[in-house]
């Protein structure tokens, strides 16, 4: 009996000396121990994470399909419109609209109009919303107020361009000077239409008086010198070219291809290509057989009449053979 309680003592010794001499594991925070691996256990189920990750579904993305280039640049041109008429940059803005609609105001009308609707409304803020297929919305911020309105889009001369829409669609005097004798007056001026003078109310004798003597050539080109955005001022200055039947505004555009169009739409009005070569020459020197074809190309653009496309000398150079065979493709 003694015998069996000392070899169960010994036995216990033996079992807790081979315990204590085994080697604990002691995990770096923030691990903890379960079971005998070390790792994270943010959840504190006592099951690792990486155990539960590797148990978990795999997520499937979807990835969202890219735009069409057509689509980007669509998104592209009511960006710029959003920007342009939230700067009231509205002789630019006119350039953006079809131009059966841009055509009818002169640069100076378009802004004289569209600045006058602007303030009557009490426009702060434009921003642009959405852009979906043919259509552009715009939120329209008016002092604490908004409104989202919608605008249809073209594709017309290799761009896109917005039909009239919101205050645009019905833009003329009568509805940006109603009950305003000046700004009757002023639209007269601007038009040099002195029937306009008849709407002026009290100011109606100053505005005929105004008339009195006429606007030279010089005020004229004056004031579409005054216009900053280049494409604007070069139109403005190539209408009064053409109704002063002279090529005289058109040297103030400032560069060759701008300068030698204009001539060419002096020569669409006269129904004459060959004034092209006079017009080149009128400073005195013959010019370049380039700048005759910046001429011949604006006539055939205004006129349609592709057969004088022929008399763009092409001779041993490309970019001039490349601009007559886009000449013949031309239609007014």
């Amino acid at each position: 009996m003694v015998r069996h309680v000392m070899v169960g003592f010994f036995l216990i010794v033996f079992v807790l000396f081979i315990t204590g001499c085994a080697q604990k594991i002691v995990c770096s925070p923030p691990n903890v121990l379960i079971g005998d691996v070390c790792c994270l256990d943010t959840d504190e189920n006592n099951v690792c994470d990486t155990w539960e990750e590797e148990e978990e579904e795999p997520e499937i993305v979807s990835k969202k399909p890219g735009i069409s280039a057509e689509q980007e640049a669509m998104d592209e041109f009511a960006e710029t419109f959003a920007t342009t008429w939230d700067r009231k940059s509205y002789t630019a803005m006119r350039n953006l609209f079809i131009n059966d609609y841009g055509k009818r105001f002169s640069p100076q009308e378009f802004n004289f109009l569209a600045r006058r609707m602007d303030t009557s409304l009490g426009i702060t803020g434009i921003e642009l919303v959405d852009v979906d297929r043919d259509s552009a919305e715009y939120r329209v911020i008016i002092g604490e107020d908004e409104t989202i309105i919608s605008a249809a889009i073209d594709y017309e001369d290799e761009t896109y361009k917005h039909e009239a829409f919101y205050l645009f669609e019905d833009l003329s005097a009568d509805a940006a000077c109603e009950g305003d004798d000046e700004c009757f007056m002023s639209f007269a001026r601007i038009t040099g239409d002195r029937n306009y003078c008849d709407k002026a109310g009290e100011l109606k004798p100053d505005c005929i008086a105004s008339f009195g003597t006429t606007k030279g050539i010089t005020d004229k080109i004056d004031e579409c010198i005054e216009i900053l955005e280049y494409y604007s001022k070069a139109e403005c200055l190539a209408q009064v070219a053409v109704k002063e039947n002279t090529v005289d505004p058109c040297w103030e555009a400032g560069f060759d291809k701008q300068i030698f169009e204009c001539m060419g739409e002096v020569a669409a009005a006269r129904n004459n290509v060959d004034e092209c070569s006079d017009f080149v020459a009128s400073r005195g020197y013959p010019g370049t057989r380039l700048q005759r074809a910046y001429c011949i190309t604006r006539y055939v653009q205004k006129t349609g009449d592709t057969e004088a496309c022929v008399k763009i000398d092409r001779r041993d150079d490309v970019v001039l053979g490349a601009m007559q065979e886009q000449c013949y493709k031309i239609i007014a």
